[in-house]
């Protein structure tokens, strides 16, 4: 499994070359619509506060492709500063890795857990290394200097972002275990899920 490509899928908010944004609005959006980085970034720009979800979702370790797409989708919307306010269900996913993200509300409209306030798990790029700074906990910031060029790109290539492990080549899943170890990569059933927001601050 790969990165999925950009226009797989209807979407139902597009650019704003297409349709024009008013600040603070939460377009509508399909689960199944994929967004490249810049289509994000542009969507950010134009004022736009994030998407709401247009049906409910459910993510299932049975089905892990689909379950990692989409929460790739929440983690790449959110490292532009776009909210994601989606209703669903977690089954047989661990979710206590997923707290940087914007959760789902069940049928009650109950959040499975808190809404992220800033980010909480970001990754920035330096020369020949990455910084994270995770504070998924509480109050606790635990900051993580990568210089390992396996494990550097492990977190910086998108098509190993999310991807099956059969796809992995031996030094990559390496790399994907040990970053695992330290919470910065999800399997889902055969699937690894990179975690850590790529942060870019899109807004004008």
């Amino acid at each position: 499994m790969t990165a999925p490509a950009t226009g797989s899928a209807v979407r139902t908010a597009q650019p704003t070359a297409e349709r024009p944004a008013r600040r603070g609005l939460f377009v509508p959006r399909h689960p199944a619509a994929r967004y490249s980085r810049d289509e994000l970034v542009t969507l950010a720009r134009s004022g736009v506060r994030g998407f709401r979800l247009t049906e409910p979702v459910t993510l299932t370790a049975d089905a892990p492709e689909t379950a990692a797409r989409h929460l790739c989708a929440l983690r790449d919307a959110a490292a532009v500063g776009l909210r994601t306010i989606w209703q669903g269900t977690l089954q047989g996913i661990p979710t206590a890795q997923l707290h940087h993200l914007d959760p789902p509300r069940g049928a009650d409209r109950t959040l499975l857990w808190p809404v992220p306030h800033g980010p909480r798990l970001t990754l920035r790029h330096g020369p020949g290394y990455l910084q994270v700074e995770d504070r998924r906990e509480g109050n606790t910031v635990r900051r993580f200097l990568i210089d390992s060029p396996q494990e550097v790109r492990a977190l910086s290539e998108p098509a190993l972002s999310c991807v099956a492990e059969p796809e992995l080549s031996p030094d990559d899943l390496a790399a994907v275990r040990s970053l695992a170890d330290r919470g910065l990569f999800l399997r889902i059933g055969t699937v690894w899920f990179a975690l850590p927001v790529r942060f870019r601050y899109a807004r004008s």
